[in-house]
């Protein structure tokens, strides 16, 4: 594994300001579009077609561009495993707990602490030097993200189901960061994104057919996220994220994390009407402070 990471080896510049904040606007969508689609529809059942179409897209980018899918069979083991970990489990668990009752903030608030696990497994996994002055950074931030979501923490759906779940969307998130960097840096994007969605699709179908009924939905409130989370998070968000992955340091990329909360709760205020207090809206300074420190070193 070792050799792996010094293969793939990148340079740990901090992404671009303006894709940076491009990123947490887009990612902030995903947890309103979970909630958004909830009343409407099962969660898997959701996560599953946006995965169909989004393959479909990125096949549709491939053929358009004159190229061709066939990158030999360990590369699209390496593909299917990675989205699998980073679309199948991390999205299908984080709709399953929003549509179990989980608050969109609470959820964003545990997904968003990846960039300290993944500072903690940096150095051994990729031999990425973290700095004292990241550390200092995520700890600010993740200092931020609590004071942004205090509020938040007694609402209804923070119990033991949606937690535990969430909590597994969490490692796979951070688990699919590390072997994206890992094993398929160096594939074509538009390819590897079309075998990692159809990775997703896979992990989720079963569990699908299972737990949740199969039906029609034409409500355009449901088409409409349908659309979003396939042409605006898949297509666009997931896409700068791995292009970070590969072009960044991992712990940079993974610290954008932090601001999600923040976003989110911002979103969830104006579309929603949730109640966003002084607390939070200091929390969400004290995260931007955080992050910037941290991208700095």
């Amino acid at each position: 594994m070792a050799s792996q990471a010094g293969k793939h080896e990148q340079p740990t510049a901090a992404p671009p300001a303006a894709l940076s904040v491009l990123f947490i606007l887009l990612w902030s969508t995903g947890f309103i579009t979970a909630r958004a689609q909830a009343p409407f529809d099962e969660p898997l059942t959701f996560v599953f077609a946006r995965f169909a179409l989004t393959a479909v897209l990125f096949a549709g980018a491939v053929a358009w561009k004159r190229g061709t899918i066939l990158i030999g069979w360990r590369a699209v083991g390496h593909n299917l495993v990675a989205g699998m970990l980073l679309h199948g489990i991390y999205l299908g668990c984080v709709f399953f707990a929003v549509t179990s009752g989980m608050p969109a903030g609470i959820a964003a608030l545990i997904q968003s602490t990846a960039p300290i696990f993944t500072a903690v497994l940096a150095g051994p996994l990729l031999g990425e030097r973290v700095a004292i002055r990241q550390w200092m950074g995520l700890a600010i931030s993740l200092f931020g993200v609590t004071l942004t979501l205090s509020p938040k923490l007694g609402a209804a759906g923070f119990t033991l189901v949606p937690i535990t779940v969430s909590l597994v969307g969490l490692t796979a998130l951070i688990a699919g960061g590390f072997y994206q960097r890992m094993f398929v840096a160096k594939d074509r994007m538009t390819v590897a994104n079309f075998y990692q969605y159809i990775g997703g699709a896979l992990i989720v179908m079963p569990f699908m057919l299972v737990l949740e009924p199969l039906r029609l939905v034409t409500h355009p409130v449901y088409l409409a996220s349908l659309a979003w989370a396939v042409v605006v998070l898949s297509f666009g968000a997931f896409s700068l994220y791995i292009y970070f992955l590969r072009t960044g340091a991992v712990t940079k990329a993974a610290s954008l994390m932090f601001l999600v909360p923040a976003v989110t709760s911002v979103i969830a205020w104006a579309l929603f009407g949730e109640v966003l207090t002084p607390v939070q809206i200091l929390g969400g300074v004290v995260t931007l402070a955080g992050v910037a420190f941290a991208q700095r070193s």
